[in-house]
C-alpha cells in the first residue's frame, strides 16, 4: 500500500490482498481528509465485502474509487453501481463530477429494473442502488403505505433499517412514517437525531441505537391516489447525509414510484378484467335461464326475468346462482320451472 495526500484529498493505492491492508488504510486516513481516492488497479482479489470495509474505513471522508480496465476490482464496482474512474489522477482531476453517478450507471440500473421479475425485485434493486450511489447512506429502506393506512417495509439493505422503520410505524412518527403520508414535504431529514425535536419519541430511540442522521423522500404518484411511500436513508455519522445528492435520491425515489405504480396499474387492470368476465358470465347464465323459462312457460323475456328474480328472493338465493343451477340441470330436474310460481299479472 502507498499513501499520499493531494491538496485536501487523499490517495490510497492498494495492491495484493485488501483484507490484510485495512488496518494500514485506517492509519493512513487518521487525518480525516475530505475525500479519499482508493486506487484498486493492483489488487489481486476484491469482493463486495472488501468494498463495504473500505467505505467504512474511510468515514467520515468521502470514498471515491479508481480501477483501470482489467483490474479485478472493476467488475465488483460495476456490479455494485459504484462510480469510479480509470485512475486516481482522473478521479482527482474531475473530483466534483466523479462523485456523481454517471448516465451509464443509471442506464445500467434501468436495464436491471426492466429485467426484474416482480415489484419486490425492483424495490430491492432500488435500495441496493441507493446504497451504492449514495455512499454516506449506511442503511436504506423503502416504506409503503397501504390503502387502509397501515405501513410496511418493502425492501431494505440491512434488517436494522427495517427495525428503525417498524419503530416509526409503532410510534406513529418519524421521517419514513411522515414522508409516506400524502401531502407531506418532498424531503424530511435530520442532521443529528440526538438533538432533533421533530420526532420526540422516535429520534431519541434511534440515536440510542447509534443512528444519528436520516433522510426520507416521499414516493407519491398523482395517478394512484391510494398509493404512497418513502425511500429512507440512515447514517451513524451526525451530518452524514447533509451532502447527499438530492437529485440522485429523488431520481431513485422516482424509479421506485414508477415501479409500484405500474404494478398497481397492472393489478387494477387485472381486477377490472376479472370483474368484467364475471359480469359477462353472469349475464350469459341468466340469459340461458330466461330462455328455458320462456320456452317452458310461454313468457316473454321480461316476464321470465321477473319470475326468476322473484323466485331468487323467495328462496333467498342469489339470482345468478339460481340461474346457473337451472341452466346446468334443467333436463334432470322434474318440473322445476313449474314450481317457480306464477308470473306477475299483466297490468
Amino acid at each position: 500500500m502507498e499513501g499520499g495526500t493531494v491538496d485536501y484529498s487523499a490517495v490510497v493505492r492498494l495492491s495484493g490482498d485488501p483484507a490484510g491492508l485495512r488496518g494500514e488504510v485506517g492509519e493512513a486516513l487518521a487525518a480525516e481528509p475530505r475525500m479519499v481516492v482508493f486506487e484498486l488497479s493492483e489488487l489481486t482479489s476484491f469482493s463486495s465485502e472488501d468494498l463495504a470495509a473500505l467505505r467504512e474505513t474511510a468515514q467520515p471522508s468521502e470514498a471515491v474509487f479508481a480501477c483501470r480496465e482489467g483490474g479485478v476490482a472493476r467488475q465488483v464496482l460495476e456490479e455494485e453501481c459504484v462510480p469510479f474512474s480509470s485512475s486516481a489522477s482522473e478521479a482527482l482531476a474531475f473530483e466534483d463530477e466523479s462523485l456523481r453517478p454517471s448516465g451509464e450507471q443509471f442506464r445500467s440500473l434501468t436495464e436491471m429494473l426492466l429485467a426484474a421479475q416482480s415489484v419486490g425485485d425492483v424495490l430491492q434493486l432500488i435500495v441496493d442502488a441507493t446504497a451504492s450511489l449514495v455512499p454516506s447512506a449506511e442503511l436504506v429502506s423503502i416504506t409503503l403505505r397501504a390503502p387502509d393506512g397501515t405501513f410496511h417495509t418493502a425492501a431494505y439493505t440491512d434488517p436494522k433499517a427495517a427495525e428503525l422503520d417498524v419503530l416509526q410505524y409503532e410510534l406513529g412518527e418519524g421521517p419514513c412514517h411522515d414522508a409516506a403520508v400524502p401531502d407531506r414535504p418532498e424531503f424530511l431529514e435530520s442532521a443529528d437525531l440526538g438533538s432533533d425535536g421533530q420526532w420526540p419519541r422516535w429520534a431519541p430511540s434511534a440515536a440510542g441505537l447509534g443512528w444519528r442522521a436520516v433522510l426520507a423522500t416521499a414516493l407519491v404518484d398523482d395517478a394512484v391516489s391510494r398509493f404512497s411511500g418513502a425511500l429512507n436513508l440512515y447514517s451513524r455519522t451526525p451530518g452524514g447525509l447533509t451532502d447527499a445528492d438530492r437529485d440522485v435520491v429523488l431520481l431513485l425515489a422516482t424509479h421506485a414510484t414508477l415501479a409500484v405504480a405500474e404494478t398497481d396499474a397492472v393489478t387494477r387492470n387485472e381486477l377490472n378484467q376479472a370483474q368484467l368476465r364475471r359480469a359477462l358470465d353472469s349475464r350469459d347464465v341468466i340469459g340461458q335461464a330466461k330462455g328455458i323459462i320462456m320456452a317452458r312457460r310461454g313468457l316473454d323475456a321480461q316476464e321470465a326475468f321477473d319470475l326468476l328474480r322473484r323466485t331468487s328472493q323467495q328462496l333467498n338465493v342469489k339470482l345468478v346462482h339460481l340461474a346457473g343451477t337451472l341452466a346446468a340441470r334443467h333436463e334432470e330436474l322434474d318440473g322445476p320451472v313449474a314450481e317457480m310460481g306464477e308470473p306477475d299479472p299483466a297490468v
